[in-house]
């Protein structure tokens, strides 16, 4: 495989399906393309891979895709990453919350902080954690205005986590 074919998949491949037993060996074939660009990074794949997750987890593979993405820098990869965070693809939008907490920048404040609404309380888990390692004071007011709107339990307690260990780092010189 070659980085054009590797290319040429991904472009057929976006999103993938939701995960089916006939879509293993094209998951496959996907962890072949994974594994092509981690040795042989080439940026065109960046935007590629943010847009390629189904619903599932690409039996395995998906959690592996960061590895590919963190062979760019942030500059080469938030572009993309905001403008996937943004997907109607649920299964987009749940994978690139994930690799956003391997980017924290501002940047990604808004487009995270539109996920809190997303209605899939994973992916407002997903992207709890992602703002948490954003740097940026403007995180415990985003938290602290979701907080009272959220009603799934598990949120709650991730965003409660969440500013308990900003108001930490805040108080520490």
């Amino acid at each position: 495989m070659n980085s054009a074919q590797a290319i040429m998949f991904l472009k057929n491949n976006q999103p993938f399906s939701r995960d089916t037993e006939a879509k293993f060996e094209v998951i496959k074939k996907y962890n072949d393309v994974r594994v092509h660009f981690l040795n042989h990074p080439d940026p065109q794949c960046i935007p590629l891979f943010l847009n390629s997750f189904g619903e599932g987890s690409g039996f395995g593979v998906y959690q592996l895709i960061e590895d590919v993405l963190m062979k760019f820098s942030v500059e080469q990869v938030l572009p993309h990453l905001i403008t996937a965070l943004k997907s109607e693809h649920t299964g987009v939008r749940y994978w690139c919350s994930h690799i956003a907490a391997s980017f924290p920048n501002p940047s990604l404040l808004a487009p995270l902080t539109h996920l809190l609404r997303d209605p899939d309380p994973d992916i407002r888990c997903a992207a709890v954690t992602a703002l948490s390692q954003i740097e940026d004071d403007r995180i415990i007011g985003v938290l602290t205005g979701v907080l009272e709107k959220e009603e799934d339990p598990d949120v709650i307690d991730l965003i409660q986590e969440a500013l308990n260990e900003s108001k930490i780092e805040a108080a520490i010189p």
